[in-house]
C-alpha cells in the first residue's frame, strides 16, 4: 500500500498544470475531470484510512510486546537479587568453611602430636590405676607399721618411689588418651562440618548456574523483544510518514477539485447570465424602439431600459470575479 516518492513529488506539479488549464476546457471537460478528481479523493482517503487502521495494529502489537517485555524485565531484576543474595550465602559459605578447614588442620596436628606422645608410653596407660594405688598404699602402710633393716627399707622406698613414678606415668598416659579421643571426636566434627559446608556451598553454586542461565535466556528474549518493538516502530514510522504524504495529497486533491467545481459554477451562471442578457437586450431594444416611436414608457420600462440592464451588467462582472467553494 506504499506510495512512490516519485508520485508524491508529481501531484503538485499535476496540480499546478491542471488549474492552469481549466480556463480552457469546456463545461463538460471539467465534469469529466472533476469526476476523475472525486474518484482519486475517494481512493485516497480509502488508503489513506486502510493505511491508519493497518497502523493501529501495529501500534496495538507493539504496545503488547512491550507489556510482555516489561513483565520479562521484572522477572530478570527479581531474578539478579536471586543471584546477588545466592552470591552473598556463598562467600559467607565458603568463609566459614575456610575457618573450619584452618581449624581442622590445627587440631589434626594436635591429634598427630598427641599420638606420637602417646606411643612413646607404650601400653601404660592400660594398666589399671587403682591396683597400682593399692599396691602404693600397701607399700607406704608397710613403712608406717613395720620395722625394717636398713637395707630392706631402702628397698622398700625405692619401690614406693617406682611405684609413684609409674602411677604418675600411668595418670599422664591416660590423661593423653583422652586428649587423643577428644581430639579425634573434634577432627571427626569438623570433618562433617566441612562435608556439610562444601555440600551446601555445591548446592549454593548450582542454584547460582541455574539463575545465571535464567538470566542469560532472559537477557536474550529481551534482546528479541527490543529487535521486534524497533522493527515495529520503524514500520509505524514508515507508514506514519506515508499517511503524513497521503493527507498533503489529499489536500491538493481537494485544492484541485474545488478550482475545477469553480470553473465549472462559472461557467453555468455565464450561461444563465447570457441567456438573461439576450432576453433584457430584447427587450430592451423593444422599449427602446417604443421610446423613440415617442410612446410614453412606464416605470418598469424605464428601469429596464436605464437601470435594471445596468445592474445586471454589474452583477455579472461580480460574478465573474467571485469565487465560491465546493466538495465532493
Amino acid at each position: 500500500m506504499e506510495q512512490s516518492s516519485g508520485e508524491q513529488v508529481a501531484l503538485p506539479e499535476e496540480a499546478r498544470k491542471v488549474i492552469e488549464k481549466l480556463g480552457e476546457l469546456s463545461e463538460d471537460d471539467l465534469l469529466r475531470l472533476a469526476d476523475e478528481y472525486r474518484e482519486k479523493i475517494v481512493q485516497t482517503k480509502t488508503q489513506r484510512r486502510q493505511l491508519a487502521d493497518e497502523n493501529k495494529k501495529l501500534r496495538a502489537q507493539r504496545r503488547q510486546l512491550i507489556d510482555e517485555k516489561r513483565q520479562l524485565t521484572a522477572r530478570l531484576q527479581e531474578v539478579r537479587r536471586k543471584r546477588n543474595e545466592l552470591m552473598e550465602e556463598l562467600k559467607k559459605l565458603k568463609e566459614e568453611r575456610d575457618k573450619v578447614r584452618e581449624e581442622l588442620e590445627k587440631k589434626r596436628e594436635q591429634l598427630q602430636l598427641a599420638r606420637k606422645l602417646a606411643e612413646k608410653e607404650g601400653d601404660l596407660a592400660k594398666l589399671s590405676l587403682k591396683r597400682l594405688q593399692r599396691r602404693l598404699e600397701e607399700l607406704e602402710w608397710r613403712q608406717m607399721t613395720s620395722v625394717l633393716p636398713p637395707e630392706a627399707e631402702k628397698r622398700l622406698i625405692q619401690e614406693i618411689e617406682r611405684l609413684e613414678e609409674l602411677i604418675d606415668r600411668v595418670r599422664k598416659a591416660k590423661q593423653q588418651v583422652l586428649s587423643i579421643m577428644e581430639l579425634e571426636a573434634e577432627v571427626k566434627a569438623l570433618r562433617l562440618r566441612n562435608r556439610d559446608l562444601t555440600q551446601r556451598i555445591n548446592e549454593i553454586r548450582e542454584q547460582i548456574g541455574e539463575v545465571k542461565r535464567e538470566i542469560q535466556s532472559l537477557v536474550e528474549r529481551i534482546e528479541e523483544y527490543n529487535k521486534k518493538i524497533d522493527a515495529l516502530s520503524e514500520e509505524i514510522n514508515e507508514r506514519s510518514a506515508i499517511l503524513d504524504d497521503l493527507s498533503k495529497q489529499l489536500d491538493l486533491l481537494y485544492a484541485v477539485y474545488k478550482e475545477i467545481m469553480v470553473r465549472v459554477k462559472e461557467l453555468k451562471l455565464a450561461r444563465q447570465y447570457k441567456i438573461t442578457l439576450q432576453e433584457l437586450e430584447k427587450k430592451r431594444q423593444e422599449v427602446l424602439e417604443k421610446y423613440q416611436r415617442g410612446e410614453p414608457l412606464s416605470l418598469q420600462e424605464l428601469k429596464l431600459l436605464y437601470g435594471e440592464f445596468d445592474e445586471l451588467m454589474g452583477s455579472k462582472q461580480r460574478g465573474r470575479s467571485g469565487r465560491t467553494s465546493a466538495s465532493p
